[in-house]
């Protein structure tokens, strides 16, 4: 059987590297997970070897040839990277099959927003060095593919979105079956994310009061958890919003599929997203979505089930909220066929495959 070597440090069920590699449900093969916090397990929804290590410490060039000595032992036909910096110390043959997708490239907006990240700039070197020697990359986004190709210069880049889990299309699919989507309920807004102040938050908070006078009865659910969670609070109180906004926190996966189906719209402020997640998944759900109209949020846009604001203002908002529930029905279906076209983890794996096939021609 094929042998598939997947490498993600910051592996964690059910954050945002495990999903880019839930296609990997799909892959039939013998798959070995590396990544760097853990033991050694057995992932049995994805039918992987996962092959852990504790100390967080090691650097990129000692981890890369960690990461060589197992490749040598196991003998992968194909190894995927979340991490290009960690091929670093493979040989030529074995970068040849091997393909890297990145869930991110740092932006000024990053460092503005979170100035720890400058920290990412000492991998850059690494990458550059990797980068043209693998035998591709894959784009997660419009986005990404316009960035690689302008950071990076891999001598093969293709465009193959991030997966969605299937429990969001079985919504999709349940949503349709009403006689209407759009009723008479009150506007429920959904942020899904961290709590940072790169995701823009706040300002839907901030947002609120304004929402409020156009629609009264609307309400704003917050999931997720991060260094903001307490000031939102604070925040929330300050603004008399307690009946209004609601917090709670991370939720386990039945829960949060309850809010997209419960939901009316899915929202975000965030100032960078390199593919989005939450917005993919409310469309595979069959919500749409109102969205800052930057970085891959563009992209979703510009694929015609989101709606776009570009002002930091609760006027722009508002606007984009009147634009997404005048077209509504119209927006729920475009975005539930593009995500079948798309973000379908199976139709995610083949294409993963058919990159691979065509490395090995090559």
């Amino acid at each position: 059987m094929t042998k598939f070597f997947v490498i993600s440090p910051n592996y964690t069920p059910g954050t945002g590297p495990s999903n880019a590699l839930y296609f990997l449900k799909y892959v039939n093969a013998t798959k070995f997970l590396f990544f760097k916090q853990g033991s050694s397990t057995y992932y049995k929804d994805m039918n992987m070897y996962a092959l852990g290590i504790y100390n967080l410490r090691i650097n990129n060039y000692v981890l890369s040839r960690i990461v060589k000595s197992l490749v040598e032992k196991l003998r992968p036909d194909y190894t995927l990277s979340i991490a290009p910096e960690l091929l670093l110390s493979l040989e030529e043959e074995v970068l040849e099959k091997t393909i890297v997708i990145p869930q991110g490239v740092l932006e000024p907006v990053h460092i503005k927003y979170e100035p720890t990240s400058i920290r990412a700039i000492s991998t850059y070197p690494e990458i550059m060095f990797v980068s043209r020697r693998v035998g591709g990359y894959v784009a997660i986004s419009y986005y990404m593919l316009r960035r690689i190709t302008e950071i990076f210069h891999p001598r093969k880049v293709e465009l193959i979105w991030n997966p969605v889990r299937e429990a969001f299309f079985e919504l999709g699919m349940k949503k349709f079956q009403k006689t209407t989507l759009l009723n008479g309920k009150r506007l429920k807004l959904l942020y899904v994310g961290r709590l940072t102040k790169l995701k823009g938050v706040d300002k839907l908070i901030w947002f609120m009061p304004e929402v409020l006078r156009e629609y009264r009865d609307a309400e704003l659910h917050i999931i997720g958890s991060g260094p903001l969670q307490s000031y939102l609070t604070r925040q929330v109180r300050k603004l008399s919003l307690e009946d209004k906004v609601f917090i709670h926190g991370r939720l386990p996966g039945a829960e949060l599929l309850q809010h997209y189906a419960d939901s009316t719209l899915l929202v975000t402020a965030s100032y960078c997203e390199s593919f989005g997640l939450p917005v993919a998944e409310a469309a595979a759900a069959a919500t749409p979505s109102v969205v800052r109209e930057v970085c891959a949020l563009k992209d979703h846009v510009m694929l015609g089930y989101a709606i776009g604001f570009k002002k930091d203002n609760p006027e722009n908002f508002i606007e984009a909220i009147g634009k997404a529930l005048d077209r509504y029905e119209k927006l729920a279906l475009r975005g539930f066929k593009i995500a079948q076209q798309l973000f379908h983890p199976s139709i995610v794996a083949k294409k993963i495959l058919d990159l691979l096939q065509s490395l090995k021609i090559s």
